[in-house]
């Protein structure tokens, strides 16, 4: 849930700008408990990341991730997200100031991104989405990379390594069970796609994180 202190943002500003709401929304998708806006500049202390917006009524806004807030007490805060927390706020300020800002997210980036973040555990491509959307692979891809700020194949990865890291964590199941469950990735995919999102295979993941050894890192 988007932190209290967005709701000073009016309806009004929202309508005026819904691209500012979906992107306050996707980022709440990928680090949940850990957006929100500020009138003032926030300072820089922990895992903080933040980015200036114009408004239409010439005020501006600040949205801030605090990485460190994300999840809750039964899972370790998302740190690997970072890259891609830090690739949407880049598009933020990409397109949302300037003489010309997005003024919404395009349809088709909009329907590709709420498939690949509600249903990664089907077997899909970006060709594939593109088909049923009637466009070219090439044009969508190049439209969703510029508005989210990552390429399809990077949050779809993301997105199924998300899920893995619940099964890891709170599961007994092997790891090639999990990563059939994800689009049926063979083993060695799987692995391949875990490490470049985490810095972790696995099997480390799962060592590292299991019965709350999150919690004494944090503290230690």
């Amino acid at each position: 849930m988007i932190s209290d202190s967005t709701s000073t943002l009016s309806g009004e500003l929202f309508a005026e700008l819904p691209a500012l709401k979906t992107y306050l929304s996707a980022l709440e998708h990928i680090v949940p408990g850990s957006v929100r806006c500020e009138k003032v500049q926030p300072k820089k202390e922990g895992d903080i990341l933040s980015v200036k917006v114009p408004l239409p009524d010439g005020s501006t806004v600040w949205v801030v991730v605090d990485i460190e807030a994300a999840g809750d007490s039964s899972s370790p805060p998302p740190f690997w997200r970072r890259p891609s927390v830090e690739r949407m706020l880049d598009a933020i300020e990409e397109n949302l100031r300037g003489k010309t800002p997005l003024h919404q997210w395009p349809g088709a980036v909009k329907t590709a991104w709420s498939l690949v973040t509600q249903h990664p555990r089907r077997s899909m491509s970006l060709g594939e989405v593109a088909v049923c959307l009637k466009l070219s692979a090439g044009y969508l891809g190049e439209r969703f990379e510029k508005v989210t700020g990552s390429a399809f194949r990077c949050v779809l990865r993301d997105e199924r390594v998300a899920i893995a890291c619940q099964y890891l964590l709170t599961t007994d199941l092997r790891i090639s069970e999990i990563a059939d469950k994800l689009g049926g990735q063979s083993l060695s995919q799987f692995n391949r796609n875990f490490a470049a999102a985490t810095g972790y295979n696995p099997r480390a993941y799962r060592s590292k994180y299991q019965k709350g050894e999150w919690s004494k890192l944090q503290v230690s």
